[in-house]
């Protein structure tokens, strides 16, 4: 009897033991636990995800805002570019990874509103799979020339397209990019043809235009302003209501008698965005860091200086101004030779 009680006894103390022990460590976990939900955002570096090469507006945008947010939440902002396919590379890289707001996304028009029609087989949702951070800028758009041509109209680059009846070439950031989609609706407007010729950023096909490898492309101001300022590359028109204070001698599409450019060519933007997943809380931390740092004098003079206009718009309207805006571009595509 006296074994079996001291058998028993020991063995209820184990067991005391034991549930005591998983009580503390149960308590350090919810500890750690809690610890880990409250610590700040953003506690290490962010990464900016580019789906383009490097060079011209796809690194300039998220470059300047990332020196902002810097100063403003006290972790760097880290440039990673990740080119190739219009942008699909770098958007299906930021899906896989960890939706914890530590990598963002720079997304252009395409990426968000246009992808999704011009690549069906990608199975690509957008609007489903990102969250919008925040709108950054509107990129007018420059009708631009090789200045070795004797081109220096709209008139004069539609003439010189029809004599060539399809041999000319005009070049883009990327296939799917909207200067892509832009040069095809300046063919379809002035029912010409050229051969589209993509290359991997815009660095790179700004250097093919003033080297004559293509003969003309349809771009945001940043990404020529170099070759502009050389003289190897001609602006010829901005689509625009109004002129570029930067480019005050060329005129708008309007005033070179091509209005219908206008609406048959909308501006590009680029939006900051994150996995869908992404804790709402570390996206409202985000949006009112860009919010903010998009009405810094500093940075507002940089964009303007580059040809973009600030938009800095966040909130919950943004997500119904992409689905409108999606579905004006499924009927914008339909039936545009893009001759990819």
């Amino acid at each position: 009897m006296n074994n079996t009680f001291v058998a028993l006894y020991r063995a209820g103390r184990l067991c005391r033991v034991s549930v005591r022990r998983l009580v503390v460590a149960a308590g350090l976990a919810l500890s750690c636990m809690g610890a880990q939900a409250s610590d700040p955002y953003p506690a290490q570096p962010v990464r900016i995800v580019v789906p383009y090469g490097g060079g011209g507006i796809a690194d300039q945008v998220p470059r300047l805002l990332g020196n902002q947010l810097q100063r403003r939440l006290g972790q760097a902002f880290i440039i990673e570019s990740k080119p190739g396919a219009g942008g699909l590379i770098g958007a299906d890289y930021l899906l896989r990874q960890p939706a914890d707001g530590y990598s963002v996304l720079s997304a252009a028009t395409n990426n968000l509103v246009i992808n999704q029609f011009l690549f069906p087989d990608q199975q690509l949702d957008p609007l489903k799979q990102f969250t919008p951070i925040a709108k950054l800028v509107s990129v007018p758009l420059l009708v631009v020339v090789n200045a070795q041509l004797p081109i220096r109209t709209v008139d004069e680059l539609v003439a010189y397209l029809r004599v060539a009846k399809g041999s000319a070439n005009y070049g883009s950031p990327s296939a799917g990019t909207l200067p892509h989609l832009a040069g095809a609706l300046l063919l379809q407007a002035s029912h010409t043809k050229a051969v589209h010729v993509p290359y991997r950023g815009g660095g790179a096909m700004v250097t093919g235009l003033g080297a004559g490898e293509v003969q003309f492309a349809v771009i945001g101001y940043s990404s020529v302003q170099a070759m502009l300022q050389s003289g190897r590359v001609r602006a010829l028109a901005v689509v625009a209501p109004q002129r570029l204070a930067v480019l005050p001698d060329v005129p708008t599409v309007q005033e070179a008698g091509w209005g219908k450019l206008l609406t048959a060519i909308p501006a590009n933007w680029w939006m900051l965005v994150a996995h869908k997943d992404t804790p709402t809380d570390r996206i409202a931390i985000l949006s009112s860091a860009v919010v903010s740092a998009l009405q810094e004098p500093g940075l507002v003079r940089q964009y303007e200086d580059a040809g973009l206009h600030i938009e800095a718009q966040a909130g919950p309207d943004l997500e119904k101004e992409l689905q409108e805006e999606a579905l004006a571009w499924q009927e914008r595509l339909k039936g545009l030779d893009l001759n990819r």
